[in-house]
């Protein structure tokens, strides 16, 4: 039977194929037309809050004084962005499997940590870890910059416990009959979890764990109450310089309006981020249940 390049003897296509189709076709439109519904959305929204509070964003004065504390300011919080995102998943896929354990001395230090961590103000735990943290350090580290790496990991494990509950519900979606199965086939445990569990659960953590990734992405701007050098604290030490030395006072509202699109574009790229990875794992047809 003659077939052509790229399906199977029956003439469809493998599965790679048509995920490969399916992600330049319906995540490619769909992505493109809900970026730009948001570009748009964002720039009406910025012309009527321009028309009704008097200032111009685009000001050549303004960003020439401004540019180089906001490129500072988004910089550093992208650092922060990176190394809390990446600690709060590592910290919340590990404390979600371990919820599962059936070994008590695993299960419960895990369950403390979910139920202790969710129950206090991220900024009270990146205070402590702030004044705390680089005790525990020998003296040459004991820095601001240091404190602020601890707050940091403060904030990635408030994150983390709640995106541990996200996990522990992935995981708990996939039938018990499966892994029994699995067993029976005598795939390992680390099989189990790499070949059954993972590949179901994750699929389904994703979209509630695109809008805890999102709410961390803004979280990050309670550092700059501890000194740390990103958009919010740079942006505040600006309006200062405003009323200090100079300026017009309506650059107050280009300057929040400023920081407030660029944490729209970051928390925005995490979370298409996940939609892809999501669009990746998708099952036709299994969208809402465990494959």
């Amino acid at each position: 039977m003659i077939r052509s390049e790229g399906t199977t003897e029956s003439g469809v296509p493998p599965p790679q194929v048509r995920r490969r189709a399916r992600l330049r076709g319906s995540f490619g439109r769909s992505g493109a037309i809900r970026t730009g519904e948001a570009v748009i959305g964002g720039v009406a929204f910025l012309l009527l809050l321009q028309a009704v509070l008097g200032y111009n964003v685009f000001d050549p004065v303004f960003w020439n004084r401004f540019q180089r504390t906001l490129w500072q300011g988004f910089f550093g919080t992208l650092g922060y962005v990176v190394i809390v995102l990446a600690v709060s998943l590592v910290l919340g896929f590990l404390a979600g499997w371990a919820r599962l354990s059936r070994l008590r001395s695993v299960a419960w230090p895990a369950a403390v940590y979910v139920d202790l961590f969710r129950g206090m103000p991220p900024i009270v735990l990146a205070i402590f870890a702030f004044l705390f943290g680089p005790l525990f350090l020998p003296e040459q580290y004991n820095t601001q910059s240091m404190g602020l790496l601890f707050a940091a990991f403060a904030l990635a494990a408030h994150s983390g416990a709640y995106q541990a509950e996200i996990f522990r519900a992935g995981f708990q979606s996939i039938p018990r009959g499966q892994v029994e199965a699995a067993h029976a086939l005598g795939l390992s445990p680390p099989q189990v979890m790499a070949f059954v569990v993972l590949p179901q659960s994750v699929r389904l953590s994703l979209p509630p764990l695109a809008n805890e990734l999102a709410t961390l992405v803004k979280d990050t701007s309670l550092l700059g109450a501890l000194g740390a050098v990103e958009m919010v604290a740079l942006g505040q030490e600006f309006n200062q310089q405003i009323v200090i030395f100079g300026g017009q006072l309506t650059w107050v509202f280009g300057v929040w309006t400023v920081i407030a699109a660029l944490y729209f574009v970051l928390a925005f790229a995490v979370t298409r981020v996940l939609l892809f990875v999501e669009r990746w794992f998708r099952v036709p047809g299994m969208e809402g249940v465990a494959a």
